[in-house]
């Protein structure tokens, strides 16, 4: 029945992939299940995940995509969610772009909160564990397709919807590590593209992966020493302008020496001409 309840609720909040961001209880401990011997498959040696520098916008006409620079990257992007259970991905796929963001949007006149962050690529890719963990679930949740969920400890989990597929060892109580491949990216449940649908939850409440844990853009540096006040200077002093003496107007002008100058010497040629 309980199994029933949830997945008539997940068809009414993920209606165009969209949920209401209702506060959740804080999660119980995931039941850790006991080793089995893994079935070898493609997942076994798929490769781990890359860390993804940048994150660009699909387009610029989506919902919640929040600051994009002039490229088309989200401005805000890191790498890393810092959370109590220590960093995440905040792109755990092999590659896409930012089709919707965290937050209320308006689809079709009918208006909806969006509980996660879309991540497109309509070539598909692999999806990865976001940091290491227990897996809740791992199964098909109506609206969300093939769902799984990821305790990390400290009242944080992972949710990845509409994947394609999903590793088949994986189970309640498996652990994973950050990076390795649970996945692949689809369109499973209701889904009108290939995407991830990526939640995060912190203490029971859904949060924003796109900007959630992310550093401050400005820190200021704190005071480390002080100094004495300054010592006063003096101004220097204020030198006045020195007027010239005039002459007196009926003075009698005074006459250049004249200058006597040597006679010119005559030079005499040998014919004894000048």
């Amino acid at each position: 029945m309980r199994q029933i309840a949830f997945s008539l609720a997940a068809v009414f909040a993920l209606a165009g992939c969209a949920t209401s961001n209702t506060p959740y209880p804080r999660p119980v401990t995931t039941t850790i299940a006991p080793a089995l011997s893994n079935v070898p498959n493609i997942y076994t040696s798929a490769p781990r995940a890359p860390l993804h520098s940048e994150l660009f916008a699909c387009n610029s006409y989506g919902s919640n995509l929040g600051l994009i620079g002039s490229r088309g990257e989200e401005t805000n992007y890191t790498p890393y969610i810092d959370t109590p259970a220590g960093p995440l991905l905040r792109n755990p796929t092999e590659i896409a772009c930012l089709s919707s963001g965290f937050g209320y949007r308006n689809i079709g006149g009918s208006g909806r909160q969006h509980s996660g962050a879309d991540l497109a690529n309509h070539d598909g890719g692999w999806i990865y564990a976001a940091a290491d963990g227990w897996i809740v679930s791992a199964d098909y949740r109506s609206g969300y397709g093939n769902y799984i969920e990821i305790d990390h400890g400290h009242g944080v989990r992972t949710r990845y919807g509409h994947m394609a597929e999903f590793d088949s060892n994986l189970r309640s109580g498996v652990r994973v590590t950050a990076g390795e491949a649970i996945g692949r990216m689809g369109m499973t449940g209701n889904a009108t593209g290939v995407h991830l649908h990526y939640e995060v939850v912190v203490d029971g409440l859904l949060v924003d992966p796109i900007n959630y844990g992310a550093p401050q853009p400005f820190v200021t540096t704190p005071v480390t020493q002080t100094y004495q006040a300054p010592i006063p200077i003096a101004p220097p002093p204020v030198i006045a302008p020195v007027t010239p003496i005039a002459a007196p107007i009926d003075a009698a002008p005074v006459e250049a020496p004249l200058q006597s100058y040597p006679d010119p010497v005559h030079l005499t040629r040998p014919d004894g001409q000048r």
